[in-house]
């Protein structure tokens, strides 16, 4: 491997030729880091997966495959997992990125859910609280007529109450009313003359993507075989208590055979059992969640804002995430294709009529540097064409011999869906071994990450591993540099994504790894062949692969941002002859 400075500059990073010093000491340096990562080699897992033979294959790498992957092993059980495209692809980093218990849910009645979601909230709060942290939420309280309707206002303080009762004290943390000021000094771009006060409770977020790869590096560390950009392109019928599935990687083809299979595919699950002819009754309906980016600048909240949109029941929420904000989200059950998503014209324009009507300066179409849009599984119950009355609620279901179906559920009670899933597995091959994820700490467990302060950013994403990241950039400056101007994720987290985390190219890196391309994908897109050549030459790729690199990167980018990337110039010609760089 070579490694190059900042846009090949001289200084540290030599040019093409023998590698220096500096050099030598990086590349041996990042093997010696990355070496005992469990997602480092992923041809080392491809190499068990072909003709390989488990108790569990589970088809689909989001939070849900994930989750049942680990658990399962956690039991004793030999695991397998194939992610048809990268791990956390689909929904899994597509949510609001929240782990909430559901407050909403309060409306409905379902106050089962609320106490299942409060739990799982906790229980992922102790084992993995380098990933998820305490999430204020801010409810104003707006003025009819110069007052607060006191029905609202007692309405609002009793379903919190009753929140908390639920289980999310558990979080040590309680609600309380806040004044017209105090709201005013939590999000100072708010139209204050339409609000009196407003009220304050707490949950948690994560990154989302980032969560499915500590589970899935969890799951590894204990023995699970997993791959990413693995498809499943077939399904045998059972035979003597096994099934055979066909598995297309790499330009390739092999066999994989399992006791039993998990189809974990989330919006995808009917096309997969109809793909494998398996006949299922229940109906899902694909919610489409789009959300927008702004600067932090803009809207300068310090706590996640919920905001009512006049044209429906629904809200949006602003949540700062470091220098951005992000605002959403949408919620549709407009036929859409579930393998492209978008932001479209309808979306922004949602989304900025809903917000813009409380802000004292509106968002602008051009104000927007990323968007993102993604489908919930949500399950169908025939009662209601509103994708919000859908149940949040998850469904198990043994379709047929030695085959599972897990749908619907949230990312907030992902490990709730995989023990249950796994009880039903365990009962089917007989096993005897009870959960133990309830109190499993997740790779990279560093505790009170959760309450590190802002600048610590690194340790609130790969926690005990945030040393590594931050060696790289120690022993040379240049990997210390920002992907973007507008974001702080670095060009050390894109390498150490490339090289101990299985991402297989530089879109998984920037959407999944880093998620510089999630929250600053305008300016990613704008500088696409620049970036590549920055991560390229740190990784020792060649002019082809750097070429192939800028080529996919600009056309996912252009797929997922929509109507937001229609006004950005096509990407520059890229040399196709093999050089070294």
């Amino acid at each position: 491997m070579v490694l190059l400075g900042w846009r090949g500059h001289p200084r540290g990073f030599g040019r093409a030729g023998k590698m220096n010093t500096v050099e030598q000491q990086v590349t041996a340096e990042l093997d010696r880091l990355a070496a005992d990562e469990p997602l480092s080699c992923r041809a080392r897992h491809l190499a068990r997966l072909s003709g390989g033979r488990f108790d569990v294959l589970v088809i689909g790498g989001g939070i849900t495959g994930a989750g049942i992957a680990l658990d399962a092993v956690a039991r004793g059980l030999s695991v397998a997992l194939v992610e048809a495209g990268d791990f956390a692809s689909g929904t899994s980093s597509r949510s609001s990125k929240m782990i909430h218990g559901g407050f909403r849910y309060l409306q409905t009645g379902d106050v089962a859910l609320v106490r299942e979601s409060l739990r799982e909230r906790h229980a992922l709060q102790r084992n993995a609280p380098h990933l998820v942290r305490v999430m204020p939420f801010m409810i104003p309280l707006f003025l009819k007529g110069g007052v607060i309707n006191p029905k609202l206002s007692r309405a609002l303080g009793g379903a919190l109450w009753s929140y908390q009762l639920a289980g999310a004290w558990r979080l040590g943390r309680r609600h309380r009313r806040l004044s017209h000021d105090e709201v005013a000094r939590h999000m100072p771009s708010l139209d204050m003359a339409r609000i009196g006060a407003g009220y304050m409770f707490h949950d948690l977020r994560a990154d989302d993507a980032r969560l499915v790869l500590a589970v899935l590096a969890s799951a590894a560390t204990r023995g699970a075989c997993v791959v990413n950009h693995a498809r499943c392109v077939g399904l045998s019928d059972c035979r003597k208590g096994i099934r055979t599935a066909r598995i297309a990687v790499d330009g390739e083809e092999t066999d994989v055979s399992a006791r039993m299979v998990v189809n974990a595919t989330g919006v995808w699950a009917q096309k997969f059992l109809e793909a494998v002819s398996v006949h299922s009754p229940r109906k899902l309906a694909p919610a489409k969640g789009t959300h927008i980016v702004v600067p932090h600048a803009l809207v300068r909240n310090d706590v996640a804002v919920s905001l009512p949109v006049a044209s429906d029941r629904r809200t949006v929420s602003v949540v700062d995430e470091g220098p951005f904000a992000y605002i959403g989200s949408t919620e549709t059950t407009d036929p859409a294709d579930v393998d492209k998503p978008s932001v479209t014209e309808n979306d922004i324009s949602y989304i900025l009529d809903g917000i813009n009507r409380h802000l004292v300066r509106p968002v602008t179409p051009s104000d927007i540097i990323s968007g993102w849009a993604g489908f919930r599984p949500l399950i169908a119950d025939g009662k209601s064409a509103r994708s919000s009355d859908l149940s949040r609620r998850h469904s198990i279901e043994q379709e047929a011999d030695r085959l599972i179906t897990v749908t619907g559920g949230k990312l907030t009670t992902y490990r709730e869906m995989a023990e249950g899933t796994v009880d039903v597995i365990c009962q089917v091959l007989d096993h005897k071994a009870r959960c133990t994820t309830r109190k499993l700490r997740l790779h990279g467990y560093h505790a009170g990450a959760s309450h590190l302060a802002r600048g610590e950013r690194l340790d609130k994403r790969y926690g005990d591993r945030a040393a590594a990241v931050q060696r790289l950039s120690r022993l040379a400056p240049e990997l210390g540099t920002t992907i973007t101007p507008n974001g702080d994720t670095t060009l050390a987290e894109a390498v150490w994504g490339l090289r101990a985390e299985m991402a297989t190219t530089l879109v998984d890196a920037l959407f999944r790894r880093t998620r510089i391309a999630t929250f600053d994908g305008r300016a990613v897109l704008a500088d696409a062949a620049g970036i590549a050549m920055r991560v390229g030459r740190a990784v020792g790729w060649g002019a082809n692969r750097i070429g192939a690199e800028i080529a996919l990167l600009d056309s996912t980018l252009r797929q997922e941002l929509g109507v937001l990337a229609l006004d950005l110039p096509q990407p520059p010609h890229t040399h196709s002859r093999e050089d070294t760089p």
